[in-house]
């Protein structure tokens, strides 16, 4: 770790490691330390370098960078600000999540890039100096059919699909710059569409895992839209299966978990809603220190007057508050449900 390019022991900074109380500012540190995989680097009034077999990212003031390994590489996931990728003379695979909700994700392969994160429509930026990024976001589906069955809990949750992008030196990308939605006439027809082109991309190797995880979540979406919860549930399976693989910790692999929870219970067998049931627990379990954690940090930041940090971490305990609602509802622990409801929209009001 380096400090404005130069060797330093104290920096305006917070740390915070897996499973550590967050620390800073000022942080004190050895340069050389290995930080574990997980470690969230938050800058103020300075820059930091952080280097990884031949990876150099530089966090500019005010921003925050998460570094998290995969199977697949290593994702250094921008939560605010800016922070420079200097992939040059590198093949390594780099997500970057975006911020709140949805995801954005870049492939890097011999690159330079500079991620920026912030604004309240809390878009990405992808400015790429050198090199190609491919990059995958989001862009919304319309069904012009109404759907027969309502589904997700409590949330006012939007169908999506992947939708790739190639960035080449000098070039800039926005997320959701392109909101145009693809439209289908009816569930039918999305489906059939969806089924196919994702099929086709799996056999021939031609899409990334976080394409396929979509998609195929997607695709369970649509069938449990139209009350077709056994079909749901092998889709909405493999799109589990690629998020674990990506990153088995990240939260957003627990949006499609509970999809594919509420395909179980509400299919017409009792192995299946057993098996629900059973995966419903082991949600709540990770759910609960993890909002725990989440509050620590919503706390820290409060303390230190850090609103802009304070404000990021809202759009993450929304989401956590919403997941336990919807799981409670699921269980028709009704009370329970209403209870991380009520605190998923007082913190929307802070948003």
């Amino acid at each position: 770790m380096q400090i404005n390019g130069q060797t330093a022991y104290e920096a305006d900074a917070t740390i915070i490691e897996p499973g550590k109380q967050p620390y800073g500012p000022p942080i004190q540190f050895d340069p050389a330390k290995e930080y574990p995989f997980g470690t969230t680097i938050t800058t103020n009034q300075t820059e930091i370098t952080t280097i990884y077999r031949g990876q150099i990212q530089v966090i500019r003031t005010n921003s925050a960078l998460k570094f998290i390994k995969e199977q697949q590489g290593v994702k250094a996931q921008t939560v605010k600000g800016i922070v420079d990728h200097f992939l040059k003379n590198v093949k390594q695979s780099v997500g970057i999540y975006k911020a709140g909700n949805g995801f954005t994700w870049a492939h890097a392969d011999g690159t330079d890039f500079r991620v920026e994160v912030g604004g309240q429509s809390k878009n990405v930026k992808i400015a790429t100096s050198e090199g190609k990024v491919t990059i995958i976001d989001q862009v919304p589906v319309t069904i012009n059919q109404s759907a027969t069955t309502n589904i997700g809990g409590n949330r006012d949750a939007k169908l999506t699909t992947a939708v790739r992008t190639e960035n080449t030196a000098g070039e800039q990308y926005i997320t959701r710059q392109s909101t145009n939605p693809l439209v289908y006439p009816t569930y039918e027809a999305a489906i059939a569409a969806f089924e196919q082109a994702t099929y086709e991309s799996e056999q021939y190797g031609t899409a990334y895992d976080e394409e396929l995880a979509e998609n195929y979540g997607l695709i369970g979406e649509l069938y449990m839209s139209v009350g077709q919860f056994e079909r749901a549930l092998e889709p909405l399976e493999k799109a589990v299966d690629y998020l674990s693989a990506l990153d088995p910790e990240d939260l957003y692999i627990i949006d499609t978990s509970l999809y594919y929870c509420e395909a179980l219970l509400r299919a017409d067998d009792p192995d299946y809603n057993s098996l629900g049931n059973e995966l419903l627990a082991e949600i709540i379990n990770i759910l609960l220190p993890e909002l725990n954690e989440y509050l620590n940090e919503y706390n820290y930041a409060i303390q230190y007057q850090d609103e802009d940090w304070a404000w990021d971490l809202c759009f993450d305990l929304v989401d956590i508050n919403e997941y336990l609602g919807w799981s409670y509802e699921l269980l028709n622990d009704i009370p329970k449900a209403v209870e991380y409801y009520h605190w998923a929209s007082q913190y929307e009001s802070r948003l």
